[in-house]
């Protein structure tokens, strides 16, 4: 065997023999004796932008009426009607509760009775003054008088309008817990009103976000008793210090509740979101991974450079990163899988000349 090889060998020369040719360029091509060039890949680029890596903080919130009150008689008395109903909207003035108001009424008619008799009493008085018959203080006096009747008039006039409960502001009313017949004082609550046409929210943050709200920051708003529905609000105060025990800030917003979906006392999950630290952002496409961890392909004249880089957060189809790379660079986004590190690329023409 040994003598056979050694035969063929002697009698043909070893570049006679495939497989053994010391032109390691032409290895493996039979019949050709020339070096075959390889083009260099096709790829495309994308350039690296600047992406600011949103802060966020959520909390829960409880919803109140911009405006609320509880109503309660400014007189004691008896209910002598009910101009409302619960859940009814009232404006501001209507009459809700009445109460028996005869006695006021005829203090009024007597007290305007007083005054039209003062007026006339002035009137004489003028008149005779100017034929002297009356002297200048009886004439005082009668001015006086009238000035006091006037002043009967207006106290009657109050007396009476204390005996009806109005409405201070418009909004919804609540329950309403007197009937005719029952018997109120200015300690027995009527009802309750509220105006919901907008709400405020109240919730907290943690302190490290207090330099950050601003009047007029918007808010967005979840609860569960509107699920797969998202609210819109605006911060509209915040309290002027820290809470020192649980490190918080009160803050409160305005959500508009025209479609009255939302009642006071609902509790809402509230997100403000804060502009944060600005990182290069690449396409996700760009992101390549191997055993040694993240990495893009830089541009680098026509050359792909393999550079490491740290995943911050992913956000709209890009990646904000950390690494070797600024926005204004450009990485392959396209033909990652051809391009080798410190190897040369080529890119479209359409992309060359664009």
């Amino acid at each position: 065997m040994v003598f056979a090889i050694g035969f063929v060998l002697f009698s043909y020369g070893p570049n006679m023999i495939p497989g053994l040719s010391s032109n390691t360029a032409t290895a493996g091509i039979p019949g050709s004796g020339q070096t075959r060039e390889r083009l260099a890949p096709l790829v495309v680029l994308s350039p690296v932008e600047a992406g600011t890596m949103d802060d966020a903080v959520k909390s829960i919130g409880t919803a109140r009426a911009i405006e609320q009150a509880t109503l309660y008689p400014e007189v004691s008395g008896r209910v002598s009607q009910v101009h409302a109903d619960a859940g009814q909207r009232v404006e501001q003035g209507d009459v809700i509760v009445q109460l028996d108001d005869q006695v006021q009424r005829l203090a009024v008619d007597r007290a305007r009775l007083a005054v039209d008799d003062a007026e006339a009493q002035v009137e004489r008085f003028e008149a005779l003054a100017a034929r002297n018959t009356v002297s200048d203080v009886q004439l005082s006096e009668a001015v006086l008088a009238l000035s006091n009747a006037r002043l009967d008039l207006r106290e009657a006039e109050d007396a009476l309008a204390r005996r009806a409960l109005v409405a201070p502001f418009s909004g919804e009313i609540g329950l309403i817990d007197v009937g005719i017949g029952d018997f109120v004082t200015t300690t027995t609550p009527v009802t309750t009103l509220d105006e919901r046409r907008t709400l405020l929210i109240e919730f907290r943050v943690p302190e490290r976000f207090a330099n950050q709200i601003e009047h007029g920051q918007s808010m967005s708003l979840s609860t569960p008793a509107l699920p797969g529905i998202d609210l819109e609000g605006t911060v509209s105060g915040m309290d002027s210090r820290i809470d020192t025990v649980s490190r918080t800030l009160t803050v409160q917003g305005t959500v508009v509740n025209d479609d009255d979906l939302i009642r006071p006392g609902m509790s809402f999950e509230v997100a403000l979101s804060f502009a944060g630290n600005s990182y290069p952002s690449v396409p996700a496409l760009a992101v390549q991974w191997d055993r040694d961890g993240s990495y893009v392909f830089k541009a680098n004249g026509n050359t792909a450079e393999r550079t490491a880089i740290s995943i911050v957060a992913r956000k709209d189809g890009q990646v904000l990163v950390e690494g070797d790379i600024a926005a204004g660079d450009d990485v392959v986004t396209e033909g990652t899988n051809s391009v080798r590190p410190d190897q040369p690329f080529r890119i479209p023409a359409s992309a060359e000349g664009a």
